[in-house]
């Protein structure tokens, strides 16, 4: 399983994944010694509401197209990419549509202007096309390709933002523009290379709307509640806390960041192999998946420790002081996102046996017990109350999908601690 195709594989996407990470950690310096907490703040809600917005835009078919990748000779692939796209359309204008009726409410629960809710619909829009682009990338094993929209993506938005911040003094709005200029031009970049590859034909089919739309829909609670874990603390610091406290928080979620990159970059490498192994249904190469696991299960505790011992250090020359409270936040939020790595592994046995529901169910149960816990734990415990409820909430999300694959395709957990005297 992890041969040296396999292992090129990982590193290329880890470090694609670690360069992208690297430019908002090489802007931290500077963003926090010029913009307020307050400004953070706002930077912070703008993220979470194009998270959000993605969640509606195209209802999550971009999947659907990594998945018909591997079945392309009983599809007409193109003519199935055309239809997500034409999917696509029809969900952005209607939200559009919701953010110009009610964007009063939204303007209050977000911090954001009006201006900039119509703006994160439409990045949003644009980041579909890009993730459809990266899907086939990632189902081609492509990672090469993949990193040069990752890291064009990452390289404009931090440029943007250093000038139009330092050069132009735009503050917060700056840093926007920055954030949505690398989706929007690498989005369209991904327009161009999917007509280029052949990979568009805008001729509707209803039957791939409906296929595309089986898979997708019932991901959307999957999705929901995976913006329920990773995003409401910040959403909920806002409004019960402060804008500023979201930007504090904001910052140890960036220098978490890490963990999660790594667990994401693993992911993408041998979740294509890990498919293929899987169908093989061979006991001895269910008993390799599993040790791998144990292994990547735990690197990925041991990162997160590592860093959150690390932050008391490496904090004061990361950020500026009226982001010193950051440091106590950190452990708790890589630790969190190391079970959300683990997470990912196991539910890729869900995809495979395709019970997306049942994954869906166990996402949005685990964000709305994160949203109640965090808002408990805000009002008793402080800021800190958020990073304890998330690492609550990832723990049980890791157990529960953990528990369903074992039910839809069992492997030898237990055993693979046993060692027989020929494999020592």
């Amino acid at each position: 399983m992890l041969n040296a195709r396999v292992l090129r594989s990982v590193f290329l996407f880890t470090a694609t994944n670690a360069l992208a990470a690297a430019m908002p950690l090489i802007l931290l310096p500077v963003l926090t010694r010029i913009l307020t907490p307050e400004d953070y703040g706002i930077v912070a809600m703008f993220s979470i509401v194009i998270t959000a917005f993605g969640s509606l835009t195209g209802l999550s078919v971009h999947g659907a197209v990594g998945m018909r990748y591997f079945d392309r000779e009983d599809y007409d692939f193109p003519r199935y990419v055309g239809n997500c796209l034409i999917i696509l359309a029809f969900t952005s204008l209607i939200l559009l549509f919701i953010v110009a009726v009610f964007h009063a409410p939204l303007e209050e629960l977000t911090k954001l202007p009006r201006k900039w809710l119509m703006i994160a619909v439409g990045v949003s829009t644009v980041q579909f096309i890009l993730l459809i682009r990266l899907a086939i990338f990632q189902s081609a094993k492509n990672a090469g390709y993949f990193a040069v929209f990752r890291v064009g993506q990452a390289a404009v938005d931090a440029t943007v933002s250093m000038v139009l911040v330092l050069g132009f003094a735009l503050a917060w709005e700056g840093r926007l523009i920055g954030i949505s200029a690398g989706i929007v031009l690498l989005g369209f970049a991904a327009v161009l290379s999917l007509v280029r590859s052949g990979y568009f034909k805008p001729v509707p089919s209803r039957d791939y709307i409906f296929n595309a739309l089986k898979f997708g829909l019932p991901l959307i609670p999957h999705v929901l509640g995976g913006m329920l874990l990773a995003t409401v603390d910040r959403v909920l610091i806002a409004n019960v806390i402060g804008v500023a406290e979201t930007g504090i928080y904001m910052v140890a979620v960036q220098i978490g960041l890490g963990v999660y990159l790594l667990a994401d970059a693993c992911n993408r490498a041998i979740s294509p192999w890990h498919l293929e192994a899987l169908k093989k249904n061979d006991a001895a190469i269910d008993m390799r998946i599993v040790r791998y696991a144990l292994l990547y299960f735990a690197g990925l505790i041991i990162l997160a420790l590592g860093l959150g011992l690390a932050a008391p250090w490496v904090l004061p020359i990361l950020v500026g002081p009226a982001f010193a409270d950051a440091a106590s936040l950190i452990w708790l939020i890589a630790l969190g996102q190391a079970f959300g790595g683990m997470y990912f592994f196991v539910s890729n046995i869900v995809f495979y046996r395709n019970r997306t529901f049942s994954l869906s169910t166990i996402t949005i149960s685990c964000g709305l017990f994160n949203a109640g816990l965090s808002f408990v734990l805000l009002q008793v415990v402080g800021l800190e109350g958020a990073a304890q409820a998330y690492l609550i909430a990832q723990v049980l999300m890791f157990i529960s999908a953990f528990a369903l694959s074992q039910r839809l395709r069992p492997l030898p957990w237990a055993a693979a601690f046993v060692f027989h005297k020929r494999e020592i």
